[in-house]
This record gives C-alpha cells, structure tokens and sequence, in this order.
C-alpha cells in the first residue's frame, strides 16, 4: 500500500511569521524562498515539482526570490494581469510571461481621470520668494536664489487646478511583512 501523501504538497509556498532558522526550518521539510541555487541531486523532489521555474542549469535550479515582493498568481487567460505576457524570467534560465516563476518590476498608472480642485472663482497664488523689485536682499546659503518675502499672481480669473501627475515609487497595498517558506520534503 502506499504513502500516505503529505499534507502539505511539496512544492507549496506559505507565509511564516516565526523568526527565520533555517537549521529549525530544513529539517521540518521548508526552505526559505531566497533565490538560493540548489542542486538538483538534493532536492529531487522539489526539483520534480518547481522544475526550472525560478531559473535552472548545469543540474542546478533556483528556489523562488520573494525577498521584498508580492506573490501573484498566474492569469491564466483571466485578464486580470495587462502585463501577463510580458513578464520576465526571475532568474536565469527560469520561466517568462504568463508563467509561475516570472516576474515583474512596478508599474504605477496615472489616474483615468485627472484629479481635480474646483477654483471657486476669481483668486490669486501665492508665489514664494519672488522680488517685487531689484532691491530685495537675498538670503544666501541655497540652491537657488530666495528672497525674505512673498508676492502674489495678479488676479487669474476662475479657473480648475488638475492633478494629472506625480505619485510614488510604487502602488502597493497596506502590508506586514513575513518569511515566505517553501515544503521541498514530504
């Protein structure tokens, strides 16, 4: 009769939020998901399963790199993902575009519709810094010349401001982070 399977599939990812000893990790079947290069030969198992998703060659493959990422899962034709197919491999050697390994680097759209202040009228702006004339005394010591006082714009008329533009480094959601861990023994 044979084995009864693991409960967890080798090959599984979870999130661990213990503090992160290998030497405790391996011998409970888990690697940490760093990249790490492996040999085939060790981790047969593993390697039956995530093949060279992650990267692979010369009889060696990688584990999973999810250091500072987001794990997605693959669209599938869902059309959830615009980018699907033009992912990248993770590692050399490792899977591209609508495949499990591959990766992708940030991508931030400006708003469908700009954002926008209503004017409420006629108003002016404040314009920091500007000489109302040649005998203001600038203050020394910046990048650029400043002046101790602050003019206005004439009258503008009514008008919108828009915010079409800006935004961070990256769009990401409220997170905590945690170890991801990978099952590569029953």
């Amino acid at each position: 009769m044979p084995a009864d399977p693991s409960p967890v599939p080798i090959g599984t990812i979870t999130a661990f939020a213990g503090r992160l000893d290998v030497s405790w990790l391996r011998p409970q079947g888990w690697l940490y998901c760093d990249g790490a290069e492996l040999d085939e030969a060790d981790y047969p198992a593993l390697h039956a399963v995530i093949g060279g998703n992650y990267g692979a060659g010369n009889g060696r493959f990688r584990l999973p790199d999810l250091r500072g990422r987001f794990a997605r899962g693959v669209d599938l034709g869902a059309g959830r993902d615009p980018y699907a197919n033009t992912r990248a491999p993770s590692g050399r050697g490792g899977l591209a575009g609508n495949n499990p390994g591959s990766a992708q680097d940030w991508y931030t759209a400006p708003p469908g519709t700009a954002f926008s202040v209503d004017g409420g009228g006629d108003h002016t702006h404040p314009v920091e810094h500007m000489p109302a004339d040649t005998t203001g005394a600038a203050v020394a010591g910046s990048h650029y010349g400043i002046w101790q006082d602050s003019r206005w714009t004439w009258d503008t008329g009514a008008h919108t401001h828009y915010i079409d533009a800006g935004g961070d480094a990256e769009t990401r959601p409220i997170n905590t982070y945690v170890y991801f861990v990978i099952k590569f023994d029953g």
